[in-house]
Formats: structure tokens, sequence, C-alpha cells
């Protein structure tokens, strides 16, 4: 049976155990039975463990012991150990009650995993599961607050005043950092082959904005902070299309943005010398005290600004700016905004960087225009990923990236969509491929969502201008 505990509750777990730890389920109440045997057999001297509760009311909880369980002792003393709750009717309320002073825990063969202040089952209780689908544990001393420091927390805060679970899982707490693989991905994907990298681009290349706007193409806007890899996906998806590895936006390392005008970029075909009808459009990188502004943003979303429109550091952009679009149509506008965000600085991005890339999805909401995010960068942070692009959508490291962006952006998480840029590669590589195409085909299909709105639009604004008329 599949272990309950996630991801971020093991997160968590280290964290106020103080080190990195990998998490092995040994018993397992729903599993091994309400069983005093099946408990010691499985557990007993084996090291830390982690005991937790789920209850009836969606609320999580439990208890950590350094020492190890077993059939004899009595009463013991684990200073190390503590209390804590995860979930609180549903919602994460994380919480740690640290040891306060006297007996911590009980070692018996006639009980099960047994703390002070959060007992579980004995000889005496012993039942089967009851016909709602629960079992019925120990409430004497529940979170009393006699042996750990419960913060002004109560039994009726942490468990709803009572402990009746619907499952109890035991883990041993080894020393080691998390695995990064999971066994299932946590997002789908379609398969890693020459056959779906062909299929996405043919897509992209036979792709054309909705027909009743009657626009060339459209204009996909990449924002993010200086050397997420803006440049460097317009380089990628030039690469894939070229059949080989090519520079159309200069990129590298720097300390200010290399990326000092606005420019609007088309992709060739070069097996039918044609456009793709797109343009793929690079800004600025943002920095800490020296970023786009938000007028000249402004006037880029609106389709004001001009191709090849030079950023000046001192001045912001006015209507008075060379090849400045007085009257742009909706052919002039940005029709999706994408974040490119590099995922191994998502904990360190100052609140600078942060507090920009807010007023910009800001400005971006206000005119209805689509978002997403692309995460660059998983292989820094993630060997799995280093050592095979495919894996990923089963990387845990990556997910928790994606979380972390989605958050940080505002935007949902299907939203947020990881690639891997040509960078140190010299050839072509089917995985890194399929990652670009499917980014940049979903950028598409929101571009679309924008111009069905604006079509709509148009026709209630013509329904009404006839009514009126």
């Amino acid at each position: 049976m599949a272990e309950l505990l996630t991801r971020k509750d093991k997160k968590q777990i280290s964290q106020w155990i103080g080190r990195d730890s990998q998490f092995e389920l040994l018993y397992k109440i729903s599993r091994d039975g309400m069983s005093l045997q099946r408990f010691h057999e499985l557990c007993d001297d084996k090291g830390p463990t982690v005991t937790i509760f789920y209850n009836t009311d969606s609320n999580v909880y439990g208890g950590y012991l350094s020492d190890s369980w077993g059939s004899t002792g009595g009463w013991c003393t684990d200073q190390r150990s503590f209390l804590f709750k995860l979930h609180s009717a549903g919602n994460w309320k994380p919480v740690m009650f640290p040891y306060a002073s006297g007996h911590s825990h009980y070692k018996s063969g006639n009980n099960g995993p047994w703390f002070h202040s959060l007992p579980s089952f004995n000889s005496d209780s012993i039942t089967n599961k009851s016909a709602e689908g629960y079992y019925a544990l120990y409430i004497c001393s529940l979170f009393d607050g006699q042996r750990y420091n419960m913060k002004g927390e109560t039994a009726q805060s942490v468990a709803n005043g009572h402990n009746n679970v619907t499952d109890l899982e035991v883990y041993l707490v080894k020393d080691g950092l998390p695995d990064e693989e999971m066994e299932s991905p946590w997002r789908d994907s379609s398969e890693w082959n020459s056959q779906t990298f062909q299929e996405l681009k043919e897509c992209v290349a036979n792709y054309e904005p909705l027909e009743e706007m009657k626009i060339p193409e459209v204009n996909i806007l990449l924002i993010g902070q200086v050397g997420a890899g803006k440049s460097s996906f317009l380089n990628t998806i030039n690469s894939i299309f070229k059949g080989g590895i090519s520079s159309r936006a200069c990129t590298g390392s720097a300390e200010n943005s290399l990326t000092k005008s606005f420019e609007k970029f088309r992709i060739r075909d070069p097996s039918t010398k044609k456009y793709l009808r797109f343009r793929i459009c690079d800004t600025r990188g943002m920095e800490e005290g020296l970023s786009i502004k938000s007028e000249d943003l402004g006037f880029i979303l609106d389709g004001n600004l001009p191709n090849h429109y030079t950023f000046n550091p001192v001045e912001k952009a006015s209507t008075k700016t060379p090849g400045f679009v007085k009257e742009p149509t909706v052919k002039d506008r940005i029709h999706v905004v994408v974040f490119v965000l590099d995922g191994s600085t998502l904990d360190v991005l100052s609140e600078g960087v942060v507090s920009k890339l807010k007023d910009i999805k800001s400005l971006v909401v206000d005119r209805g225009i689509p978002q997403l995010a692309f995460l660059t960068k998983m292989d820094k942070i993630c060997e799995t990923v280093n050592k095979d692009v495919s894996k990923m959508f089963t990387s845990s490291v990556v997910e928790d990236a994606v979380n972390k962006a989605a958050d940080i952006i505002a935007i949902p998480r299907s939203h947020v969509l990881p690639v891997k840029n040509y960078e140190k590669e010299s050839q072509l590589k089917t995985d890194i491929n399929i990652l670009a195409l499917t980014a940049l085909r979903q950028s598409l299909m929101f571009a679309d969502d924008f111009l069905e709105n604006q079509y709509e639009l148009e026709q209630e604004n013509s329904q009404t201008l006839n009514t009126r008329d």
C-alpha cells in the first residue's frame, strides 16, 4: 500500500530534525493491522523514527523519536524528540512542539508507538477498523502540554479533540538526501522519441493565428531576470528548425543584461524557406536597481514601441520616441507573456526582482494577456536531469521548483513549463527539442486564446454599434 507522507511533509520534518533525511515506511496500521506484535517486529531497535497520525477530520500530526522503539524499558526520556502537526482540516499548517521536560515516550510490548501527550494503542484497546472506516486510538493526555511545549495549541486545535485515525504510519529516519527520482511522473508527458519530436515540430511549423483576426503572426514576449535564459530559449528554437546549434541572439554570462534593445525575432523554416507565424520578442533582463521601466513595458505590451527599440536606463519611452506607433492594432500587440525564471536561483531571488515580477504581472493581467513561465537550468539543481533530460517529469526536485515558481508568479502550476536550453551541447538532442517545442506550442495556444477573446470583444462591440444605429 502506498505511503501517505508527502515529499513536502518529509522536507518539513527533515528541517525540524536539522538534517537531510530519507524516510522508509516500516509500519502502517491499515496494512499491518492494529497489532502489537507486528508493530514491534517491524519497528523495534531500528533507530530514529517518525510516527504519523491521519485522523478523520483531515488533521495530520505525529511525533519524532531519536531513540529506538522497544518491547522493554518503560518510560524513557529523549530530549531530541518532538511532536508536531502538519495539516489542520486539510490545510498545510506545520508547527513543531519541542520537548520540554520529563519522560517523553513509553517502551513496552503491550504498547504501540506511545509518546507522552500522543498515545496510540495498547493491549487494552486493540480493535478492528470501525464500520465508519477508522481506528479509535487513545486520547488520554492527548497534546496536554505536560512534556512538550504546545505553543498555545491544544488537542482541540491540533486534532479536533479526538484520535480517531484512518491510518497511522511509522517511518525509519535515515541520514541522506531524499531520492530525486519518483516512481511515477508528477506531470503527464508524451513519449521521449523522434516521433513525438517530429509531431511537435510540425505542429509549430504549421501554426497559423486565428484566421478571423487576419494578422500575419503572433508576438510572444519573454521577460525574466538577467541570465535566466530568455535569449538562449530563442537560440534553442532557432537551432531546432535550423538543424544545428545556432546563436541568433547574444548570450553568455554577464553582470548586466546582454540584451539592450527590444527585438522581435522571426524563425525561418529552411525546408520551406518561409518564416513561421510567430515572433519571439526579447527584452532587457531584470536586475536589482536596473530593469525595464514599467512605462516601457506598457508600451511594448500595447504595441507602441517599434522593433529594435533601444532601452534607455535614464529616460523612459514616450510618444516622441522614434518609430513610436501611436495607433497600434492587434497585430502590433503582445499576445502572450512568458516569464523566464532561472530554476537554480529561485531560493535566492532578491526582493527587488520578485517585486518587479509582480508589478509586471499586474500590467499583463490588466491587459488580459495570458501568462506562462519557463523554468530553465533544472539540470543545475537536479543531477538526475543533468544525466537524462527525459527524467524531467519524474524528478521531485523539478516538481518542487515548479511549485515554487508558480507561487512566485502566482499562476497555476500547469502554466509553469520546465525547459532545457542548449548551452554545453554541440549537437541537437531529441529530449531537449521536445521540451522546448512543448513550451512553444503552449505559448501559441495561449496566444490563440488571447486572439479569441479579442475577436469576441470586437464582435460584441460591432453588435452594440449596429444596435445603436
